[in-house]
């Protein structure tokens, strides 16, 4: 029987309640998503914060990744630390005729129960087509698209790289990780920028994770999740943007870097903005803004000739 630790479990479990909140605020009307009911299944509704919150995030990785894959001829889109992520999904339907492969990366425990949660969907087996399975593995192609899905953890770069060598490495690449880097330690995150720099020549890198963990409430989040059992280890060695900033500066040529406050403003939709504020009154402006300004976004691009995406609408 497999082993898997308590790390790996308290990871499951956030990114269970993750998928609720998603939830919550796609019955609230913030945004569209037919998947992610087929991952987790009842939620009680969440508070506006949350909900306002979710949708900022949602607004600007589905923006990204769209504009990506629609200037691209082909491409690859890589999620590490996936989850129960629906997006992948949500871009298979939306372009069926754009070629593209789509690979997730989470822990082993993530993804067998991902992998559960796809064979028992006849929604999603009805849209992937047909699919293979192999241990810890699912596979699922179409005439012009590819889906891979697999188990491993993040610190080992080099099984990591045995994995990715199976896609096309040398076409443009978008990688994406949220909330999963500041569970890594630094020195393990450096060996896995290092070698997704080295791996893919045409690299994009977009992430999302909390920052800021000196200030009042930056204490309270750490301590938060060391209390649920998955401590945010890599916060401290970069606790600024412009920690975060120098830190991809040392592989990326372009850089782009915002906390979540900055990008409502700048990095979202300004009509779909509109709608969604009229959905519910929200009246806790303050904590909003503390709230916000511990999250960030950053994008980063090894050249400037492969600048098709920016974190500003």
């Amino acid at each position: 029987m497999q082993q898997h630790n308590p790390i790996q479990i308290h990871v499951e479990d956030t990114n269970a309640e993750a998928t609720m909140a998603k939830i919550s605020a796609i019955k609230q009307k913030y945004f569209k998503d037919e998947f992610s009911e087929e991952f987790v299944k009842g939620t009680s509704k969440k508070d506006v914060l949350i909900h306002r919150g979710y949708w900022c995030r949602f607004n600007i990785f589905h923006r990204i990744v769209s504009t990506y894959i629609s200037k691209q001829q082909k491409c690859n889109i890589i999620s590490l630390g996936s989850g129960y992520d629906t997006l992948p999904f949500i871009m298979w339907q939306t372009y069926p005729n754009n070629e593209f492969t789509y690979v997730e990366v989470d822990l082993p425990v993530v993804v067998d129960r991902k992998i559960k949660k796809l064979k028992e969907s006849n929604k999603l087996k009805t849209l992937l087509g047909e699919i293979i399975i192999s241990e810890n593995k699912l596979q699922a192609k179409s005439q012009n698209k590819n889906y891979l899905l697999f188990g491993e953890d993040l610190c080992n770069s080099e099984q990591l790289y045995q994995q990715l060598k199976s896609i096309d490495v040398t076409i443009p690449t978008l990688v994406y990780a949220e909330c999963v880097l500041t569970y890594i330690k630094s020195d393990a995150t450096n060996r896995l920028l290092d070698g997704l720099t080295q791996w893919f020549p045409q690299l994009t890198f977009l992430n999302y994770e909390m920052f800021n963990p000196s200030d009042q409430f930056g204490k309270m989040m750490v301590r938060n999740f060391e209390y649920r059992g998955c401590p945010l280890v890599g916060i401290e060695a970069f606790p600024s943007l412009q920690a975060h900033k120098d830190r991809l500066q040392q592989w990326f040529n372009h850089v782009e870097i915002y906390d979540m406050k900055t990008l409502y403003q700048i990095g979202t939709d300004p009509e779909e903005r509109k709608r969604i504020e009229k959905l519910e009154l929200m009246d806790e402006w303050e904590e909003w803004n503390i709230m916000q300004s511990h999250y960030l976004v950053s994008l980063a691009i090894k050249s400037q000739n492969q600048l098709i995406v920016n974190l500003k609408v």
